[in-house]
């Protein structure tokens, strides 16, 4: 069965679906959902940015991301611009198994209950994106393929017992602050999807302030507190992180040359690269490469 987002459903009832697809459901635009969202990458390669936060992501890639949390994925088989395909390297196929749950339908007395305390916990740490490692994601893997062949009374408490597992390998003590991030318009989705849009495809030009500003028909100035106002950082921070995020990615997978790779990625002074290069990852790129390839 499929939806209007070309994704198979394979389980689905009140609370939660579960889809595999090769396409993501909200292709290259930021966006926001009320459901609680788990994506399993099980292949693939791109970017993904949420609040003050874009990494690239791979094949094997376990995330969780919180209700009503602008979001966006921008995966390389559906770029306007691919470096790998330039390059003349064929874009990592996308398969993605992805659960939505909605955990408002549980109501508020049920999540207040002591012992759903680490699940409201997990609900909260998801808001920012959390990356779920290490041997955890086989056995959440595991219980999502058990969770698409349960019965309909069995589907809901192993949901639960999958989240919990989830929530029990992650570090989630402390306390649960207020939210502190401040909501997206739908104004804010599309301004943020166009700036992320430009700058993920042009990262490797010499990008100036009037041109990315022009994209969202505003004045530099404007911009720019527009910018911070709604991500938390300047946008050179931002366009610095994509280009040391792609750089990491051909340290580890190429054998061109250092200097060719800062050429290539919108770094026009080698000094300058390597400085960076070091603030962001504590490490030379020589450095980071041989660690990668060990």
């Amino acid at each position: 069965m499929e939806d209007y987002f070309g994704q198979q459903v394979i389980a689905r009832n009140s609370t939660f679906s579960l889809a595999k697809a090769d396409v993501y459901h909200a292709s290259n635009s930021f966006h926001s959902h009320r459901e609680f969202e788990l994506i399993y990458i099980r292949s693939g390669q791109g970017t993904f940015s949420i609040g003050q936060s874009s990494k690239r992501i791979s094949s094997g890639t376990m995330i969780v991301i919180g209700a009503n949390m602008p979001h966006m994925f921008k995966f390389e088989t559906n770029r306007y611009y691919d470096y790998a395909m330039k390059h003349g390297r064929t874009p990592v196929p996308l398969k993605l198994l992805t659960l939505h749950f909605d955990p408002q339908k549980l109501g508020q007395d049920f999540l207040g209950l002591s012992e759903n305390n680490l699940l409201v916990r997990l609900l909260h740490a998801a808001k920012i994106g959390l990356y779920v490692d290490g041997q955890i994601k086989k056995t959440i893997v595991g219980m999502l393929e058990k969770l698409e062949n349960c019965q309909p009374h069995e589907q809901l408490p192993y949901l639960l017992l999958l989240m919990n597992e989830i929530a029990a390998s992650q570090n989630l003590s402390g306390s649960i602050e207020k939210d502190d991030i401040k909501p997206f318009k739908k104004i804010d989705e599309t301004r943020l999807s166009r700036i992320y849009l430009y700058t993920m495809d042009n990262f490797y030009k010499d990008i100036k302030l009037r041109d990315i500003a022009a994209i969202v028909y505003m004045v530099p100035n404007a911009f720019c507190h527009y910018f911070k106002s709604r991500t938390g950082r300047n946008y050179f921070d931002f366009l610095l992180e994509v280009r040391i995020e792609h750089v990491c990615k051909l340290l580890r997978e190429g054998n061109e040359s250092v200097s060719a790779i800062c050429a290539s990625s919108g770094f026009n002074n080698i000094s300058n690269f390597n400085r960076y290069f070091k603030q962001h990852t504590g490490k030379s790129p020589l450095a980071y490469r041989q660690e990668h390839r060990q």
